[in-house]
């Protein structure tokens, strides 16, 4: 099971970055048109810019920074204090991860609860994009899906797997 969930979890932050990389290109491109525009007024022409950009680029953006989090969960790549927990004997570092664990647990918790709930409220409101007219639930949803990989990956970390193959680049003085 534990295969599988990295699976997944390694899978989901390569559609974030495939999502980030159709950001950027978008971004290009909005750029682009936007210098045409510029150049083809000198000869009193024009040319636009995408139309939606910035519902797209929002949406996708909340999308894309919720994606990346459980892949930074599994790998161990979550802000810690190093520079203090380097020097801690083993027993301080691994009592300090498990409390991290739990605390990230709880949180993950506590924000996949109030997406489930906002979700609710967004689709009952209606609430669509501004210039596209898409509805933003749907994005949510996505955002939902990354908060459950990311309590999956928490709760992985909460039991790591006994080997010197996890602990590599950590040192555990």
């Amino acid at each position: 099971m534990r295969f599988f969930i990295e699976k997944c979890i390694n899978a989901w932050a390569l559609f974030g970055g495939l999502l980030l990389l159709g950001i950027v290109l978008l971004t290009g491109l909005n750029v682009l048109g936007f210098g045409l525009g510029r150049i083809l007024s000198l000869f009193e022409s024009s040319f636009p810019g995408i139309s939606g950009y910035e519902d797209i680029v929002t949406l996708a953006i909340g999308v894309t920074a919720l994606t990346m989090l459980p892949y930074c969960q599994l790998k161990d790549g979550n802000v810690a204090v190093d520079l203090f927990m380097n020097k801690a004997p083993f027993w301080v570092q691994n009592f300090v991860d498990r409390i991290t664990s739990i605390l990230m647990i709880i949180v993950v918790t506590f924000l996949s609860c109030m997406l489930v709930y906002g979700v609710l409220e967004v689709k009952s409101d209606g609430d669509l994009t501004q210039v596209l007219g898409l509805p933003i639930w749907p994005f949510m949803c996505i955002s939902i899906i990354s908060c459950l990989l990311w309590l999956a990956a928490s709760m992985l970390s909460l039991f790591p797997i006994k080997n010197c193959e996890q602990n590599v680049g950590r040192d555990h003085g």
